[in-house]
């Protein structure tokens, strides 16, 4: 959505910019046909701004992208919660990793038995918002750090982007309102996220991070 709207904005500041050089450039007796020139090009460039803007904000997933999209997920988050029971040091960031292992194991559980009540074959959509290069990035990252607080921050670091990048795709396919069948899960998997993002964000003021 940031997207859409910085590219609406690009296009308004050229239209004007056009205006201001036409306009400046014409004497009196032409600016009548000018203002009528500029005013076709500038509805016609807010026109394609709307059809850019419509074909972005319409994107969606559908229930089988959706499903696929939070398993995916929660296997990243799995493996990425395993290797911080080894490497945190901190008591609260360890109890953390095993809580994010735990319920995301549950929450995989979950999701795979709505797929199959719902007959739904999971199929990991072509734009997945970076997810999978994400968390592949920040394992290498994770894994180059000191155990110890290096890492504790890092983790904790990578979770709170992790989590906030799903709970939005979460959330914009609950604001649609049209994946009613799969609309439990998705409101308990924010619940979860959600959940999870706070005592991420809670515990990183522990180390002195905004």
């Amino acid at each position: 959505m940031r997207d859409v709207l910085l590219l609406r904005n690009r296009l308004a500041l050229v239209a004007a910019l056009s205006s201001a050089v036409l306009l400046g450039a014409c004497n009196r007796g032409d600016r009548a046909g000018v203002d009528t020139a500029v005013s076709d090009t500038t509805g016609a460039i807010a026109a394609g701004a709307d059809t850019v803007a419509g074909r972005v904000a319409g994107r969606e997933y559908t229930n089988a992208e959706l499903v696929a999209l939070i398993n995916t997920y929660n296997d990243a988050e799995v493996e990425v919660g395993k290797m911080a029971q080894t490497k945190a040091t901190d008591p609260q960031v360890r109890a953390f990793a095993r809580r994010i292992v735990g319920e995301h194991q549950a929450l995989k559980t979950e999701v795979t038995n709505t797929a199959k009540q719902g007959n739904i074959t999971p199929a990991m959509p072509d734009d997945d918002e970076d997810l999978t290069k994400d968390h592949q990035d920040g394992m290498r990252d994770l894994n180059g750090k000191a155990k110890g607080k290096e890492f504790d921050e890092a983790f904790l670091e990578h979770e709170i982007k992790m989590h906030k990048k799903v709970l939005d795709e979460v959330d914009d396919a609950l604001g649609r309102n049209r994946n009613p069948e799969i609309r439990p899960l998705l409101e308990k998997a924010r619940t979860g996220l959600s959940a999870h993002l706070k005592a991420a964000e809670d515990l990183e003021k522990k180390f002195g991070a905004v």
